[in-house]
């Protein structure tokens, strides 16, 4: 069995987080999937940013849901990263989809839907209805911090593939993955990779470690074998798991 590995917010240490030179970044390597955050602005579109507020990485400042996607696409996203990426805008959920079946991209979209600190009313039923625009021609995959956007993802679909983001175990997320109604744990790697867990819960096939960069715990993580990792060292994770796993084809 081959580790998936996932581009988390695209290969970000190249390029800025969740920007389309970063995704187009990840996707030169032999990567399994994309890893993105998704918010709702204040005129209900979807865009791919990390953190609730624009002030880390843009030359604005304020939340994205108390601003229009004109005004968030007014800021620049790239030259806080570089002056190289001068001029990037925030990218809308839309366009990025649309992009992704352009380029006939074959893998798996790790959508994380950001409720944990801001509640965005009706972002799981737009999430999943743009996602369904072009359904079959990738997979996808739903994580979230909250409970309650996952809990919501399964009334709208209870075929969806639904992950369970967490800090720690918790025996709730352990017995909602015994049910089938979320696929996955990811988990911080600390508790991803810890042995016991590993050993008790069915070797880890239904953990995902978050953020794996380190390569003692990709290692491990490679030769466990865990089903996939999220990781920021895009080059790194593939290059180590075809050397102790053998040259990947998908």
């Amino acid at each position: 069995m081959n580790t998936l590995v996932f581009a988390h917010r695209g290969y970000k240490l190249v390029a800025p987080e969740n920007t389309l030179p970063s995704f187009k970044a990840a996707l030169k390597y032999p990567i399994d999937g994309l890893e993105i955050d998704l918010h709702m602005t204040a005129d209900g579109e979807l865009v791919i940013i990390h953190d609730e507020t624009v002030d880390r990485t843009s030359d604005g400042q304020g939340y994205v849901k108390d601003m229009t996607l004109a005004q968030l696409r007014a800021l620049d996203f790239g030259s806080w990263f570089s002056e190289h990426f001068k001029g990037i805008q925030i990218m809308r959920f839309q366009d990025f989809l649309d992009w992704l079946a352009d380029i006939n991209y074959k893998g798996v979209l790790l959508i994380e839907l950001k409720t944990d600190h801001v509640d965005y009313p009706g972002i799981e039923e737009r999430a999943l209805e743009a996602s369904r625009q072009h359904q079959g021609a990738w997979s996808v995959i739903f994580q979230s911090f909250n409970p309650k956007t996952l809990q919501r993802l399964y009334q709208l679909d209870t075929h969806l593939h639904i992950d369970r983001l967490s800090f720690v175990p918790n025996p709730k997320d352990f017995l909602a993955c015994h049910a089938d109604r979320i696929q996955h744990i990811n988990l911080d790697l600390r508790f991803a990779l810890n042995r016991l867990l590993l050993k008790y819960f069915n070797k880890g096939q239904k953990f995902v470690p978050w953020v794996v960069d380190d390569q003692r715990y990709l290692e491990r993580a490679f030769r466990q074998p865990l089903s996939a990792v999220i990781t920021n060292q895009v080059a790194r994770a593939t290059l180590l798991r075809d050397k102790i796993q053998g040259i990947y084809e998908s």
